[in-house]
C-alpha cells in the first residue's frame, strides 16, 4: 500500500534521476537497435541519429513536467517513438525481431539493465505523488 506522500519536489528530482540515467544509457541502446537492423538487412538508417536526438530530447521535456503532466511512461515514449520511425523507414517487419531481442523496450532495463532501481523508484514516486494530487483535502 502507498501511503508515503512524495512532494513535487521530491518528484523532480527522482524524475531527473531517471533521466539522468536514461540518457547515459540510450547511446548504448541506439547501438545496438542499429546494430540489429543492420543484422536484419536494413541498410540505409542515416535517420537512427535524428531519432535518437528526438528520443533524448523527449524525454527530457517529458520527465521535467510535474507527475500528472507525465501523460507517457518514459519508455512508453521511447518504444512509441521507436515504432513510428520504423514504420516510417520501412523497417516495420523488423519489430517481431526487435520485441524478441528487447529493443522495443517494456521497461528501463531493456534499455539498460542497471535502470531497474531508478525506474521502480520513479514508478513508485508518481504514484505516491498522484495519490497524493487526487487525496481530497479532509476538513477539519
Amino acid at each position: 500500500m502507498l501511503s508515503e506522500e512524495v512532494t513535487q519536489e521530491e518528484f523532480d528530482a527522482i524524475s531527473a534521476a531517471f533521466l539522468e540515467g536514461l540518457q547515459a544509457a540510450i547511446p548504448s541502446y541506439f547501438a545496438r537497435l542499429e546494430a540489429e537492423l543492420v543484422r536484419e538487412g536494413e541498410v540505409d538508417l542515416d535517420w537512427l541519429q535524428e531519432l535518437q536526438h528526438t528520443v533524448e530530447t523527449e524525454l527530457s521535456a517529458l520527465l521535467s513536467r510535474p507527475a500528472e503532466a507525465q501523460q507517457q511512461p518514459p519508455v512508453g515514449l521511447v518504444r512509441r517513438l521507436v515504432l513510428e520511425e520504423l514504420s516510417k523507414h520501412d523497417c516495420a517487419d523488423s519489430t517481431s525481431v526487435l520485441q524478441r531481442r528487447g529493443l522495443l523496450p517494456a521497461s528501463a532495463v531493456d534499455i539498460d539493465a542497471d535502470l531497474g532501481p531508478t525506474h521502480l523508484a520513479w514508478g513508485v514516486a508518481k504514484a505516491r505523488r498522484m495519490r497524493a494530487l487526487t487525496q481530497e483535502p479532509t476538513i477539519s
